[in-house]
């Protein structure tokens, strides 16, 4: 088969939740087992978690809990296997979780600081569900904020359209304007690997970034 990278898995803050998303921990174990093993990355880091407020309570897998309390829980989980990133989906729960553009934005932040005070490596999906009260101004609101809070990462879509799972979030040139805003730039591993593939020169992006014919 292909090389493997990372092994990608949704979780829960209960143990119900996992196993509403079809995982309990023997099975995270096992992948944690096979990546070290398996996969073609460089360090032990090998686990993608994704997260996000709300998806407890959606599955009654709360217990009376708040949805923040059931988040941190995540974390705690997630950080038991030293992920190599964990990710917020923060918008993605829809309107019946996070109802509105403050909500979701309160959300993002909340999510950000339990997953520095975990210590992991944590990024955020700035979105919004197309039935959600937000709009686009939401998504670029929310990525400022926590890029001056010391987000690791946020996502890239062809112009923050996600076709797939139809919602909207952020694009490949709006990371591309808040590292220019804020004067930023890539971790250093990855900045090396852009400036050797020629797309990317002084910490701008070179006119040769967004050619796909240099992958082939």
């Amino acid at each position: 088969g292909a090389p493997g990278g990372l092994i990608f898995q949704s979780i829960c803050g209960s143990e119900k939740g996992l196993k509403e998303f079809g995982v309990e921990l023997a099975m995270l174990d096992e992948a944690r087992a096979v990546g070290a093993e398996f996969n073609r990355i460089a360090g032990e880091n090998c686990l993608y978690f994704e997260t996000g407020q709300g998806s407890a309570l959606s599955a009654g897998a709360n217990f009376g809990a708040d949805q923040v309390t059931m988040e941190a829980r995540n974390y705690g989980l997630a950080r038991h296997y030293d992920p190599f990133l964990v990710n917020t989906v923060v918008g993605f729960i829809g309107p019946e979780y996070l109802y509105n553009d403050r909500q979701i934005i309160r959300a993002g932040l909340e999510d950000h600081f339990m997953g520095k005070l975990s210590g992991i490596s944590m990024g955020c999906d700035c979105c919004y569900t197309n039935h959600a009260d937000a709009d686009q101004n939401l998504n670029e609101n929310l990525m400022i904020l926590l890029a001056t809070a010391g987000c690791n990462y946020i996502m890239g879509m062809p112009l923050g359209d996600d076709i797939m799972l139809n919602y909207q979030t952020t694009a490949f040139h709006d990371t591309a304007t808040v590292r220019q805003l804020l004067n930023l730039r890539p971790s250093p591993e990855f900045e090396r690997w852009l400036e050797t593939m020629g797309i990317m020169a002084n910490g701008r992006l070179t006119k040769r970034a967004g050619d796909p014919s240099l992958f082939f």
